[in-house]
Formats: structure tokens, sequence, C-alpha cells
């Protein structure tokens, strides 16, 4: 994926596909500074980790996923993403959907600069595609 225009040079890394939370780690960008950005940038299609607290809806007989371990079957803003639960905080009962709600930190994917982007200013509401 190429680098969009309206990337700011500052989030380079978050979205870069070389980040340490990506899984590699990139030492260039401290010595290779210009006006047109990283030379050593590779773009995530994924976007970047956001962490948030967020309460998570799980039908009734749907397992809940290991906590750090990637879902992958989730939404966030109308795009298909991949979902970690770092910590459960609480779980509740919502009897009128029938819905078991999980309050849990999360690390989630979200890439605000493609095009299939719906910018949404609240809260994320992640859903389960399944």
């Amino acid at each position: 994926m190429d680098r969009p225009k309206d990337l700011p040079n500052r989030l380079e890394c978050a979205y870069c596909k070389r980040n340490h939370r990506h899984g590699g780690e990139c030492h260039g960008k401290d010595i290779n500074r210009n006006e047109t950005g990283c030379l050593f940038f590779s773009m995530d299609s994924r976007g970047c980790i956001r962490t948030q607290d967020l309460i998570l809806p799980f039908n009734l007989y749907m397992d809940i996923p290991p906590l750090n371990m990637w879902e992958d079957s989730w939404t966030v803003c109308e795009n298909d993403t991949e979902v970690r639960i770092n910590k459960i905080y609480a779980l509740s009962w919502d009897k009128q959907k029938g819905l078991l709600k999980v309050k849990a930190n999360v690390d989630y994917y979200i890439n605000e600069f493609s095009e299939e982007y719906i910018n949404n200013k609240n809260k994320p509401i992640l859903k389960v595609i399944k």
C-alpha cells in the first residue's frame, strides 16, 4: 500500500509495518529525516493499533477469545478489523438483547487514511461479524 498524501510525517511510525507494535522495529527514522518522510516507510493496510477501554458485546453461545490473542471477526467504523483483549474488567448481562457485555481493555486496528473509513466522532462501536 502506498503512502497516503495526507499522512503527517509524525504519524508514519504508527502506520508502518515495521513499527515495534506490528512485529518489527525500524531505527532508520532517526537518521534519515527529510521533508518527504521516512525512506523506510511501508504502509500497513490494517492501519495503526489503538488501545481503549470498550464494552464488547458477545452472543450467548459465542466464545470469548483468549487474552492477548488477535481475533479478526470484528468491525469498527464499518471496516473489518482485528481485536486483541488485553484485560477484562467486568461482565454484565443485557437481558433484552441476550448479550453478554464484556468491559475490557482492547487493542484494535484502525486505518483512518483508507478510502473505506467512515469518520465517527464518538467512541468506536465494535461489532461481531460472524
